[in-house]
């Protein structure tokens, strides 16, 4: 009758190969680009490695922001500059698109753009703001408090505490230089980590400090 036979060998038989080379199979799965199961990249590669970064940008590397999340603050009548002479994570200096923020508490009060290309002589300062007694700085810094630091490092897109070494009590008006903010490693390795050495010689996080030692202080 002038049969022939698909290609599962079936004479008259109605298998045929899908699209991906398989005899009476189901072709490219839903949501897949490719008959290996990839899926496309923001870019609209297939099997492409392209993301969306913190700046909302398709494979962008973080350098597009303004400015990062946690460092939005409101500008002060009051105001103080923090110079640092260098920044770094981990003895490693910024790059370009890193930043550095002040705080009073959990309240950001500043920050700055870390390319050193644009400031003076190299080295950068973080505008700190002060509590002018409008309602958008309340919180702000007050005469003889210390303000802390984070930096933003825009490649892993993380936020780290930072040490500045030297503490230098917030006045308005005031210029201020130190030699360096830096995100070190605590007693237990972590970059940027709170742990610290306590009174019975173990490596403690705040919360566990002292631990070891009993009613009377005895570790």
């Amino acid at each position: 009758e002038g049969n022939v036979e698909d290609c599962a060998g079936d004479c008259g038989g109605s298998a045929v190969e899908d699209e991906c080379g398989v005899c009476d199979g189901d072709g490219i799965a839903d949501g897949a680009c490719d008959c290996d199961g990839n899926v496309e990249d923001c870019a609209g590669e297939c099997g492409g490695d392209a993301v969306v970064d913190g700046c909302d940008v398709c494979g962008g590397d973080n350098s597009s922001c303004d400015v990062p999340a946690d460092f939005v603050y409101e500008q002060s009548t009051d105001q103080a500059y923090y110079y640092f002479v260098s920044a770094t994570i981990n003895g490693v200096a910024l790059a370009s698109e890193d930043w550095v923020g002040a705080f009073n508490g959990d309240v950001c009060v500043g920050s700055r753009n870390w390319n050193t290309a644009y400031c003076g002589g190299g080295v950068c300062d973080v505008p700190v703001m002060g509590d002018d007694g409008y309602e958008w700085t309340a919180g702000y810094m007050l005469p003889g408090e210390i303000p802390s630091f984070k930096i933003f490092d825009a490649s892993e897109n993380t936020y780290y505490d930072a040490v500045a070494s030297e503490t230098i009590p917030w006045e308005s008006t005031q210029l201020f230089i130190i030699n360096n903010l830096d995100v070190g490693t605590d007693c237990a390795g972590v970059l940027g980590g709170d742990a610290e050495i306590d009174d019975c010689g173990d490596c403690s996080s705040p919360a566990d400090y002292n631990s070891s030692q009993d009613d009377c202080g005895v570790c």
